[in-house]
């Protein structure tokens, strides 16, 4: 039933989708319960909520534009209830505004497979890592997604090599330039302020433990068949493959260093597994196996967020 609903790219499969996110958003709100409720937390709210909804379109046109997966809205499916796993996604600002910037950024580093404006790209790419970084430091380290992309479609001539820099630095100037004018510099020194940790211990808490095991299993079971076949299909098809396999190591190493570990963090990790995960799911033949997966994920989901 639901393998057949979103293995069609429909509005209403959309219209289902956005649903979803905003339930899960209201209810994400309602069991934080730390801000007052004045105008201002219905303005920052609408706007968190309107990004969250936002986000979807951003991932499909970014699919669909690179054929990272089928004519299916099931990548997109997967990332929403990635979300549910770890609702404090939709409650850490920095992280939240962060990812919803890289985005664009990832559009433009996996249309790096195509010839078209390359170095606007590249450029474009680094531009909005800079300016994620503004709002969380280590949205810096997508900068070795954008040089793995370089060098695996094979576009690492020396002024690209340089480029990224430019398109990084450029930002973060404009950012030092304006606090500057407000002589509020202590601002920016403190978005520099650059701390980590390896201490994983917070997640062996059962609301972490029981996504991060199901998660990890299905990632273990679907890697090497969705790798196989992707390694049968064309040089582009092939690239591209071990870009997202690149993309979850540098959000995984993210995961890792990140000093505040509240499950956040996560989220950097919803769209390469989502795409890995709706892959694995078009590889299934038969049919009970892919309703399986995907109630298993829904099952989890209302376990851990209910």
């Amino acid at each position: 039933m639901i393998a057949n609903f979103f293995n069609q790219t429909r509005p209403i499969n959309f219209l289902v989708l956005s649903i979803m996110v905003f339930m899960m958003f209201i209810i994400a709100l309602i069991n934080a319960n730390s801000e007052v409720l004045d105008f201002f937390f219905f303005i920052k709210n609408g706007a968190f909520l309107s990004a969250a909804i936002l986000m979807i379109f951003v991932l499909n046109f970014i699919i669909r534009k690179n054929s990272l997966s089928e004519d299916n809205s099931y990548a997109i499916f997967f990332y929403i209830l990635l979300w549910s796993f770890f609702p404090n996604t939709f409650i850490n600002e920095g992280v939240f505004i962060s990812n919803f910037i890289l985005l664009f950024a990832f559009r433009r580093i996996y249309s790096l497979r195509s010839f078209i404006k390359t170095k606007e790209k590249i450029f474009d790419g680094a531009f909005w890592i800079g300016i994620a970084s503004l709002f969380y430091i280590w949205s810096l380290l997508f900068m070795i997604l954008l040089y793995a992309a370089i060098l695996i479609f094979r576009k690492a001539d020396w002024r690209n090599i340089f480029i990224p820099l430019i398109g990084l630095i450029t930002p973060i100037f404009l950012s030092y330039t304006y606090l500057l004018v407000f002589n509020d510099l202590e601002s920016f020194a403190r978005i520099w302020e650059i701390d980590y940790s390896f201490d994983l211990s917070i997640y062996n808490s059962a609301n972490y433990l029981i996504p991060l095991v199901f998660i990890g299993l299905v990632a273990i079971i679907s890697i090497i068949p969705t790798t196989n076949k992707s390694l049968l299909g064309k040089i582009d098809v092939k690239s591209t493959w071990f870009l997202l396999i690149a993309h979850i190591m540098v959000s995984l190493l993210i995961v890792f260093v990140v000093p505040e570990k509240d499950g956040s963090e996560f989220i950097f990790l919803f769209f390469p597994l989502s795409i890995l995960f709706a892959n694995y799911l078009q590889i299934l033949n038969k049919y009970w196996l892919k309703e399986a997966v995907l109630y298993l994920f829904v099952i989890i989901a209302f376990v851990v967020y209910l």
